[in-house]
């Protein structure tokens, strides 16, 4: 039972350590359970509100909420029984041009009054140069540690508003971006399993900090 204080709009929101320790990884879904694209669409603004290198937000992503859809993404897919119970498949990508978006971003803040122009002009003199000659392998490192933070974002909203999720990296990539004719400056990173839980994850054991952690 999920523990709820306070309201947001209105709404009830479960307490975020319930949601932290709460959070399971669910490998059978109710195939009955359907959600609504409006409140897909909210949950991934909200995934959106999650940090990135630069702010330049690189990640994109493809719901996948139809038979034929899940019928095409399954046969790329390891995960089956996630793949066909869940209510819908989130295919998270990475855009490697997502410097692309400078404008588009800064320019937003510059009007909101979030910066100024000088601000933004120091940004892109400084950090473009570098952004847009940095190596390929660099540069997609960086785009899946930012679409990393984008997905866990996302599994502890979802389960916020009561929906169960499994993130999966068991599927092949290259098949993906076939099936799913992506641009050449897009690659598959996560699949993201959304719905209603039909069993219960399993307990997991965690390792203690005190075993892990060093201090200087």
């Amino acid at each position: 039972m999920r523990k709820f204080f306070g309201t947001l709009l209105g709404k009830k929101r479960p307490e975020f350590f319930d949601v932290i320790k709460g959070r399971k990884s669910v490998k059978y879904f109710d195939p009955n359970v359907k959600i609504k694209r409006e409140e897909i669409i909210e949950m991934l603004n909200e995934a959106n509100l999650a940090p990135s290198s630069c702010n330049l937000q690189p990640w994109r992503y493809i719901v996948v909420d139809t038979p034929e859809g899940k019928e095409k993404l399954g046969s790329a897919n390891y995960n089956k029984i996630q793949n066909d119970t869940s209510a819908a498949m989130i295919i998270v990508l990475g855009d490697l041009n997502h410097y692309g978006k400078f404008d588009e971003i800064y320019g937003e803040a510059v009007e909101k009054g979030y910066m100024t122009e000088e601000v933004k002009d120091g940004f892109e003199k400084g950090m473009g140069p570098q952004l847009e000659n940095l190596p390929t392998d660099k540069n997609r490192e960086g785009v899946y540690f930012d679409c990393g933070l984008w997905t866990m974002q996302f599994a502890n909203i979802a389960y916020a508003k009561g929906y169960d999720t499994n993130i999966i990296g068991g599927f092949v990539r290259e098949k993906v971006a076939e099936l799913f004719e992506l641009e050449e400056n897009l690659i598959p990173v996560m699949l993201i399993a959304l719905g209603k839980k039909e069993k219960d994850a399993r307990p997991t054991v965690r390792m203690k900090a005190e075993n892990l952690v060093r201090f200087e």
